[in-house]
């Protein structure tokens, strides 16, 4: 009697998982189908919401998008004027639309969980990251920047991602385990990654029922981004979306023209201080304690940091799903961290080493270190300004169209 059982329990237990591991594309799919036609994604793009940064189904389909380039950042995509990208390139006048992916705190490790997520849509895909200097601290990414931008959906997509190398999969989780509070509303998601790192545990009951309570949590979490992208979706203007996607716009000035646009912006937003820092933002945060910060930081430095571990953590993923990335590294202000001590040696050693990092994998890199003392590039220490953004600009058109040079 017992064994008669079993037999129908097993089936309608192998049923239930299979549904549940098909529920997550099944529901990317009819979103994609139904709710983000021609134009919406491209209009989502600029937004910065944490539904498209933690979530996958917006990025999945900016990545199948051929008019459309993921640019992976953090705060400098606060940093607004006429030049940022969203702008610069509504309307796609270059023939593509950013798809911008972050927020600030959203660092190298963040960005590494999401490409694990994302694993095999990332194949042959081209897609940008902006690294900043402020990233390479000691301490590495703080507890609470993780916490904000952590994604739990990112992570059960990452641990049930089958395309994966297991080593690959056992540095990141050994890394996510660095910051428990993080998983404070997670425990199922926290179990199931210290399992996973009890490799010589052989599999039993106890696990296996983990993995399916993993992919039932991953299944509502999938559900939740696919309402959240519905519900976002909804919010865009049919009409602003139409004509974005109809009408061709017109051309861009040179990018000499644009950068020397950019200069005379940054000269009229930034008259109040000698070190080309937007007006408003000195005269809140600088100037207040501006004498304090003199010469306050000449033992500061940008090695060593978690910061380079996390990085090639990134890098690891990237060649591993074999995509397609080009590194942008942004320079600090110069003028600025002189004023504080900050060495320039370390500033200098960080860019090179980056940069070789970076190269070392095979990536495009386009390293703006030099160009610490360049006005206008930032509009405060360490955000693009202006000039900044304009540069930024030119070498991600250069990028999609496969320019010479990037």
């Amino acid at each position: 009697m017992i064994r008669s059982r079993l037999g129908p329990m097993l089936i309608a237990v192998l049923l239930f998982a299979v549904t549940i591991v098909w529920m997550g594309p099944l529901t990317q799919q009819v979103v994609g189908l139904f709710w983000l036609k021609q134009g919406v994604t491209q209009t989502i793009g600029g937004s910065q919401t944490p539904v498209s940064f933690q979530g996958t189904i917006l990025q999945e389909k900016a990545l199948e998008s051929p008019d459309i380039l993921p640019v992976y950042g953090s705060s400098e995509f606060s940093a607004v004027s006429e030049f940022h990208p969203s702008l610069l390139f509504e309307g796609k006048p270059t023939g593509f639309a950013p798809f911008l992916v972050g927020r600030g705190g959203t660092q190298d490790i963040i960005h590494a969980l999401n490409m694990a997520a994302l694993g095999e849509s990332l194949k042959g895909k081209k897609i940008a990251v902006i690294l900043s200097a402020q990233w390479f601290t000691p301490e590495g990414i703080s507890p609470a920047y993780f916490k904000q931008n952590f994604s739990p959906l990112h992570a059960y997509q990452m641990v049930f991602n089958s395309s994966l190398s297991a080593e690959t999969k056992t540095s990141l989780i050994t890394r996510l385990l660095d910051f428990p509070e993080a998983f404070e509303e997670q425990p199922t998601l926290y179990a199931l990654l210290n399992q996973h790192l009890l490799t010589s545990q052989k599999p039993s009951f106890g696990s296996l029922r983990l993995a399916v309570r993993g992919r039932v949590e991953m299944a509502a979490l999938e559900a939740q981004d696919a309402l959240k992208t519905i519900a976002y979706a909804r919010l865009i203007n049919p009409k602003s979306v139409s004509i974005n996607a109809a009408v061709t716009a017109p051309p861009l000035a040179s990018w000499q023209e644009l950068k020397e646009k950019a200069t005379r912006q940054g000269e009229k937003m930034a008259q109040n201080n000698r070190f080309g820092i937007l007006d408003q933002y000195y005269s809140e945060n600088i100037q207040p304690k501006l004498a304090e910060n003199r010469n306050s930081s000449p033992h500061s430095g940008l090695y060593p940091s978690p910061e380079y571990q996390d990085l090639e953590l990134l890098l690891n993923l990237l060649q591993e799903t074999k995509a397609q990335p080009m590194f942008i590294i942004v320079p600090v202000n110069g003028t600025w961290y002189d004023y504080t001590g900050f060495p320039i040696d370390e500033r200098k050693a960080y860019y090179l080493r980056a940069e070789k990092m970076i190269k070392d994998r095979g990536f495009a890199v386009a390293n703006f270190g030099d160009h610490e003392y360049d006005a206008y590039f930032l509009q405060d220490t360490m955000h693009l300004g202006w000039k900044g953004w304009v540069n930024i600009d030119e070498v991600l058109d250069g990028f999609y169209h496969e320019r010479e040079g990037t």
